[in-house]
């Protein structure tokens, strides 16, 4: 065997490991997109906004904006490398987590019977990733910031489309993240 044939040789064993690999990879994700498709997605529920309270919706919406104009200044300081603009607006959000604000007994009460449980942990979920980003952001890591505001987007959208599909009607009928 000279040294042409052994190298032929190798190289069409790594054609074939790299082959292998994409065929395994293409059955994973083929498998994956197939959960979702049968199951991994939910349903868009029943709008939350007419079963709250003036109060309740008031707030709500002043969190909203908040939050909107924090992940708009976030964005910007990500792609910027403004860590400290990171760090504190995603504890700003963090600290707007709507169970936290004074609210009253009753407030509570009535948040609780117009909400589903999985509204409340949707937003939980979203603040404690809020948490995670400022905690990126002191650790000035770019990459973790970029991953967590993903997630922090899609499970914004997880939200609307499943709890204000009345004022955001592009998000109807949406495959969403669990």
């Amino acid at each position: 065997m000279n040294k042409h044939t052994v190298i032929s040789t190798d190289t069409m064993k790594d054609a074939r490991l790299r082959n292998r690999r994409r065929q395994y990879r293409a059955i994973m994700l083929v498998a994956m997109l197939g959960t979702l498709a049968l199951g991994g997605g939910a349903l868009a529920a029943e709008p939350v906004g007419p079963d709250l309270t003036e109060k309740l919706r008031g707030l709500l919406v002043r969190e909203m904006v908040a939050i909107e104009s924090a992940m708009l200044d976030i964005y910007s300081a990500i792609v910027q490398g403004n860590h400290t603009t990171v760090a504190q607006q995603g504890q700003a959000i963090h600290d707007s987590f709507i169970l936290k604000l004074s609210l009253t007994k009753e407030d509570r009460q009535d948040l609780k019977a117009a909400v589903p449980q999985e509204f409340l942990q949707l937003d939980a979920r979203f603040h404690k990733l809020a948490a995670l980003l400022a905690k990126a952001g002191e650790e000035e890591s770019t990459q973790e910031q970029v991953e967590i505001f993903n997630r922090m987007t899609e499970s914004c959208i997880a939200c609307h489309s499943r709890y204000v599909t009345d004022r955001f009607e592009g998000l109807q009928n949406q495959l969403l993240p669990e």
